[in-house]
């Protein structure tokens, strides 16, 4: 935990951001590790060769990781861009062209962009510098070989240790710098669902709402679907009734229990509403007008024989539907018209019964 804490300790300039000296903390410590297994697959030798070289190398890392703690941003990116440069240049005659030093360029290009907050004319502009280059380090060093005696073996974890702590700071870099975007989309989209929820949703029994079922009888009808569809308007007998004799809050727990009723009796191809009050709209899919009748029945009876237990009353209720097939040729009005039109009915004669 020493280490996560002195990486993440904060700057001590006013105005600066944490994260771009984060990242090349980490960056610092990826290339002073590579560098270090480098020096011991290539072997004593090139320790002989250039002991100031690699030995002072080593001191300016340790250096420029330290001033990460004291400097600017800008400047923090501009020593590490010196020192990879320079170590670049450095330690190619000592290990050799193939052992990928001049793959570190790749992270001087990931932090044009990721550290540098300036305008995006400039950030192409660095990047371009660096591609400049890295074009001169081909022109310059390519097909370079190695002072020291290097294995075919150790010359191959030579290039594996390079790649890899190339391709190592890559991935940090992109953690750190989309970790912050990518857990506000996150939470956006999250928050978006919640607001299409609540918007679809009646808050009181956890229904769709009103609005909700309309839309979606139109998707049913603008899909093209040919299948059954089975649409009926329910209505809880003498609601009013209810409220007047045991209060507005039991008139709610009455609906909420209705609510659950009708999701625990209906079947998974039901799309239940809250119309309105105590209306409701139940939409069966892939569901003919004889088998809803079935399930509407069996509703009925279960709300008739529950006792529901409100504001320490004991409440018994029934519910009235009106049912019909809903023709996709038609427009949903009327067929929700026509389910409200059999609801009216039964209300008219005797309640409790579901008219088809």
């Amino acid at each position: 935990m020493l280490i996560v804490d002195l990486i993440n300790r904060d700057v001590a300039s006013e105005n600066e951001t944490k994260k771009s000296m984060v990242t090349m903390r980490i960056l610092y410590l990826l290339v002073f590790a590579a560098f270090i297994i480098d020096v011991l697959l290539a072997g004593v030798e090139v320790i002989d060769r250039f002991p100031y070289r690699i030995f002072g190398l080593l001191a300016v890392n340790i250096i420029f990781f330290i001033l990460t703690y004291r400097i600017r941003t800008r400047m923090a990116f501009i020593l590490f861009i010196g020192f990879i440069l320079t170590w670049t240049i450095s330690m190619i005659p000592c290990f050799g062209w193939s052992a990928g030093m001049q793959n570190y360029f790749i992270i001087i290009l990931m932090l044009c962009f990721f550290t540098v907050y300036d305008r995006s004319l400039y950030k192409f502009i660095l990047s371009g510098s660096v591609l400049v280059m890295r074009i001169l380090l081909i022109l310059l060093f390519g097909g370079t070989k190695s002072v020291a005696s290097i294995s075919s073996i150790c010359d191959k974890l030579l290039q594996i240790t390079n790649i890899s702590t190339v391709f190592i700071s890559i991935i940090i870099i992109s953690y750190i710098f989309s970790r912050e975007d990518n857990e506000a989309e996150s939470k956006l989209m999250k928050y978006n669902d919640q607001l299409k929820k609540e918007a679809n949703t009646d808050r009181l029994t956890g229904l769709y709402n009103r609005r909700r079922a309309e839309e979606y009888l139109q998707e049913l009808k603008d899909t093209g679907y040919t299948g059954a569809i089975s649409i009926a308007m329910g209505d809880i007998d003498f609601f009013k009734k209810v409220n007047d004799t045991y209060g507005h809050d039991a008139g709610d727990v009455v609906l909420k229990k209705v609510a659950d009723m009708m999701l625990e009796n209906c079947g998974d191809n039901s799309f239940i509403s809250r119309w309105g009050g105590e209306e409701f709209l139940l939409i069966f899919k892939d569901v003919n007008g004889d088998d809803a009748l079935v399930i509407l029945e069996k509703l009925r009876r279960t709300i008739q024989k529950n006792t529901i237990n409100a504001e320490s009353s004991e409440i018994n209720i029934t519910m009235t539907f009106g049912l019909t097939e809903y023709n996709i040729k038609k427009d949903v009005e009327y067929a929700i018209k026509e389910a409200d039109e059999k609801l009216y009915h039964g209300k008219s004669n005797g309640r409790n019964q579901v008219v088809y």
